[in-house]
C-alpha cells in the first residue's frame, strides 16, 4: 500500500508539537495560592550585663636622657625589672604584650628647633584573669620600674563573651517577635513565620578606669592602690522579615 509523503510529514510535525507542549507543561511551576503575600520587617536590639572576669592593665616605662642610647638603656633596664615583678605574681609571658615602643627627640620649649634630649617609651598591656589583683599588680609594677599607669579596662573572657552574646541575641529575637506581633495585630494580620533573619556584630563595652585611685591603709600604713570595677555591657541587634497572612 502506498502512503502519501505529505501525510507522514504532517503527522511528524504534530507529534513534535505535542512533545514540545508536554515538555513546557512539565517545567511550568504550579501556582502557589497558599503562600503569604505580605511581610513585616522589624529591627530590634537588646543589651545584657555581667561582672567582668578579666582586666587589661596598661603600664608604661618612660626615661629621658641627653642621648638616645642612655634613654634606651634606662627603659630596657626598668622594663626588665617590671617583667620580673610580673612573673613573680604568676603572670605568664602570654599575658604581657608590648603595646607601644618609641624613642624620640625632646624639643626645647624656648627654642623648638633645638633638641634638649631624648625620650624612650615602652608601654605594656597586661591581661589579668583575676580582677581582684589589679591593685596589687599596679603597686608591684610601680615599685619595679613602671612610672606610668594609663588605665584599666575590665572586660570579659572569650568564653564569657560568647555566653552573653547568645543571651543578647535571644533577647533581641524575643523583642523582634513582640514588635512584629504588635504590628500584625494592629493591621489585621497574623505572623506566619520568619522569611529572613540577620544579626549585626555583637558589641562589648568594657568598664574603663582611666586613673588609678590611691587609698591609704591608715596612719603610718603604706598607701595601696584600690580599683573598683563595674559591669560590662554586651549588645546585639537583629533584622527579621516575617511572613504574614490576613487573620
Amino acid at each position: 500500500m502506498q502512503i502519501n509523503r505529505s501525510t507522514l510529514l504532517v503527522s511528524a510535525v504534530a507529534v513534535l508539537l505535542l512533545v514540545a507542549v508536554g515538555a513546557a507543561t512539565a517545567v511550568t511551576p504550579a501556582e502557589q495560592t497558599d503562600q503569604p503575600t505580605k511581610q513585616i520587617d522589624v529591627a530590634a536590639s537588646a543589651e545584657v550585663s555581667a561582672q567582668p572576669d578579666q582586666a587589661v592593665l596598661r603600664l608604661g616605662v618612660v626615661a629621658t636622657a641627653e642621648d638616645a642610647q642612655t634613654a634606651r638603656d634606662q627603659v630596657a633596664a626598668n622594663a626588665t625589672a617590671l617583667r620580673s615583678a610580673l612573673t613573680e605574681l604568676n603572670i605568664s609571658a602570654d599575658q604581657i604584650e608590648t603595646a607601644y615602643y618609641d624613642i624620640g627627640e625632646v624639643r626645647d620649649r624656648a627654642e623648638p628647633e633645638r633638641t634638649s634630649g631624648y625620650r624612650a617609651v615602652h608601654a605594656l598591656e597586661v591581661t589579668l584573669n583575676d580582677t581582684d589583683t589589679v591593685g596589687d599588680v599596679i603597686d608591684a609594677a610601680v615599685d619595679n620600674g613602671a612610672n606610668r599607669v594609663d588605665g584599666v579596662s575590665f572586660t570579659l573572657s572569650e568564653e564569657k563573651r560568647h555566653e552573653l552574646r547568645q543571651d543578647a541575641l535571644e533577647k533581641a529575637m524575643d523583642r523582634a517577635r513582640t514588635d512584629a506581633d504588635t504590628l500584625a495585630n494592629s493591621s489585621g494580620l497574623q505572623i506566619a513565620g520568619a522569611s529572613s533573619i540577620s544579626a549585626s556584630d555583637v558589641h562589648v563595652t568594657p568598664y574603663r578606669v582611666e586613673q588609678a585611685m590611691m587609698a591609704s591603709g591608715g596612719d603610718g600604713a603604706v598607701a595601696s592602690t584600690t580599683i573598683e570595677s563595674g559591669p560590662v555591657d554586651v549588645s546585639a541587634s537583629v533584622q527579621v522579615v516575617y511572613n504574614a497572612t490576613s487573620s
